[in-house]
């Protein structure tokens, strides 16, 4: 039951950090109806592809990251396809999370946007080089905590905008944009080796994991959405700002923060803002270092996991919300077309399920680069 609660922590934590900062500034022309549509599918398609991921493990019986698998089994061409994607994906994330709190750090505290970079490469490599059991009951400590106070901000906010209401209009061209990082922000599948590995291969017990480590972020990602989204739509210099994509990180949760009631929940607001994303790097940060430390000795991985995206970031600065529509494509070669090709040739397994997702990933690629035409 202990490996299951850290298995479930790691996939809720891994999912929720990016989408909970940004798609509130990618979605103010989406309605309801839309919002809650987009994030129902995306909870499916993210649950059906880290099954077929699981299910590679079980087939090659074997714990290892996609691009091992392809290396092993399959052959160079999709094995270089596979390992690039998974670098780019995994160092995307952590690029834009160091970004985004480093934002926060500046909007919160007096401090050096520099320094809140190498405080957050600094912080993730002591987390990474913690012994497995301490850092399983860390990571789940910080996940369980942002739920709980995930909860409590929810119903204040809730409670504050009750009489709110977000246009019913839609601009349906604002999709290209919303879709890449609503997918990006539910992208966990490389942690699910390092969970077939710890739950022994269980099958049951991992889809299980999986199942409550996409539902439980959907459900919040929908919630926080609504809520601040009506909550803004009461300001209308800041709703015009925020459908002009002006609005950074930290000026939102610090717009949140004077619309609550109480000070105590503002800090609370804060420090759940920072826990999303630190469990969200943290868990990328071990799919990563999961499959380089095949190539590099595990301290010399450990450190270009964590300083790597320090650099990109100090060198090339306001990269949340662009590097996320970029993950959304990456994220679809991964964890949709890689696993979803395997599954096909290898194991000869075809569902519809499996089909519907490479048809929703190859939607995000055409949004993506519909994006950036744009």
């Amino acid at each position: 039951m202990k490996s299951f609660i850290h298995a479930t922590a790691l996939v809720i934590g891994t999912a929720i950090g990016a989408g909970f900062l940004a798609l509130p500034l990618s979605g103010a022309h989406l309605n309801v109806p839309l919002i809650v549509a987009a994030t129902l599918i995306c909870i499916f398609v993210t649950y059906r592809s880290s099954v077929m991921a699981v299910d590679l493990n079980e087939f090659y019986q074997s714990s290892a990251s996609l691009d091992k698998l392809c290396r092993i089994h399959v052959g160079r061409g999709l094995f270089i396809v596979a390992l690039t994607s998974l670098y780019l994906l995994s160092l995307s994330f952590l690029t834009g999370y160091f970004a985004c709190f480093s934002d926060m750090l500046c909007a919160f505290l007096p401090v050096n946007r520099s320094i809140g970079i190498i405080a957050s490469a600094c912080g993730l490599f002591l987390i990474l080089s913690l012994r497995t059991r301490l850092f399983s009951n860390l990571n789940s400590l910080f996940v369980f905590a942002f739920l709980a106070a995930i909860l409590l901000i929810l119903l204040q906010i809730a409670m504050k905008c009750s009489s709110g209401a977000i246009e019913t209009q839609a601009n349906l061209r604002e999709l290209p944009c919303f879709l890449p990082i609503l997918f990006a922000s539910f992208t966990m599948q490389t942690v699910c080796p390092y969970i077939y590995k710890n739950l022994d291969g269980q099958k049951k017990t991992i889809r299980r994991a999986l199942f409550l480590g996409c539902l439980i972020p959907g459900v919040i990602y929908a919630l926080w959405m609504i809520c601040v989204l009506k909550t803004a739509s009461q300001d209308p210099a800041l709703w015009q700002r925020l459908r002009a994509h002006e609005i950074s990180v930290g000026e939102l949760i610090a717009f949140l923060c004077d619309r609550l009631p109480y000070a105590s929940v503002g800090a609370i607001l804060k420090t759940v803002t920072a826990l999303g994303v630190v469990t969200s790097a943290i868990g990328y940060g071990v799919g990563l270092l999961q499959s380089l430390q095949n190539l590099l000795p595990k301290p010399l991985a450990r450190f270009f996991i964590c300083f790597l995206p320090a650099v990109i970031n100090l060198f090339a600065p306001n990269l949340f919300i662009h590097i996320l529509t970029f993950i959304g494509m990456i994220s679809a070669v991964f964890t949709i077309f890689v696993p979803y090709y395997l599954t096909v040739r290898h194991m000869k397994q075809r569902s519809l399920s499996g089909l519907f997702c490479f048809l929703f990933g190859l939607t995000v690629v055409i949004c993506e680069i519909v994006y950036e035409w744009k």
